[in-house]
């Protein structure tokens, strides 16, 4: 029974990584192409907004790129979006659980 629930937090953590990385790497395939980024910007940005809520406190990083505050912003950003996710995973698996269990027989 402790085995499944250390894995759905195993599953629960790689998905709230899992937002972050998409969002990292779309931008750095799409960074140099400004035609291409136009197009699928908005879309990507509603999407990512969804799967990944903390993501709005990389608006803080505006104007200090590449300083080491930025890169504490987009940090404590993935860590907030991954605990979101343990969160809602734990609640998930406890919900689980509950309505899973076999009724006993009196």
């Amino acid at each position: 029974m402790k085995h499944s629930f250390v894995k759905w937090l195993m599953v629960s953590t790689a998905l709230g990584l899992l937002a972050p990385i998409a969002w990292f790497l779309v931008q750095m395939l799409l960074g140099g192409n400004a035609q291409l980024e136009s197009q699928t910007a908005y879309p990507l940005e509603r999407v990512i907004r969804v799967v990944w809520p903390s993501s709005f406190w990389l608006m803080a990083t505006d104007g200090i790129e590449t300083t080491p505050t930025a890169y504490f912003f987009v940090f404590m950003s993935v860590v907030a979006n991954v605990v979101l996710y343990i969160l809602v995973g734990t609640a998930v698996w406890w919900l689980k659980r509950l309505w899973g269990a076999p009724k006993r027989q009196a």
